[in-house]
């Protein structure tokens, strides 16, 4: 008889931190054990815009670099998926606000759990650098999962 799942959908912002890397391998902790799924996304916040100096052209080819490094990074964690026999996805987004990526990408996608990272700042630090994962935290319309440390 198969397990009953309750996180069917994970996703996990990627950014290439040790504290995505972190998050990263508890989604596929809690993925392997619940038999889900996880999506690994990055949020591109690069937009077109020809007020920069910067020729529409050029613009186009700096967000297709981009997207290349991004694929390539994100690809990299496909084989420790595989090796747990995860289905694994990625998924590059265009957002000014990486919050609202996320957010977005969750909610249009029935995402049942999202794993992210926390660099785990306080007072006045959290308030001047803003936080991802406090955002995403605070709006997402499903659980959120925030792991610290990069350890």
């Amino acid at each position: 008889m198969p397990k009953a799942t309750i996180m069917k959908k994970i996703l996990v912002p990627f950014d290439g931190s040790g504290y995505s890397q972190k998050a990263y391998e508890k989604a596929l902790e809690i993925a392997e054990k619940l038999e889900s799924e996880i999506t690994v996304v990055t949020v591109l916040q690069s937009k077109i815009s020809d007020s920069t100096g910067i020729s529409i052209e050029r613009m186009e080819e700096i967000q297709d670099e981009e997207e290349n490094i991004a694929t390539t990074m994100l690809k990299k964690l496909e084989g420790q998926a595989n090796s747990k026999n995860v289905p694994f996805s990625i998924k590059i987004i265009h957002n000014p606000s990486s919050v609202d990526g996320i957010l977005a990408f969750a909610e249009s996608n029935n995402v049942d759990l999202i794993v992210m990272g926390s660099h785990g700042r306080t007072g006045f630090r959290k308030i001047v650098l803003g936080s991802v994962a406090s955002g995403v935290a605070g709006h997402a319309k499903c659980d959120v999962l925030l792991t610290k440390g990069t350890e």
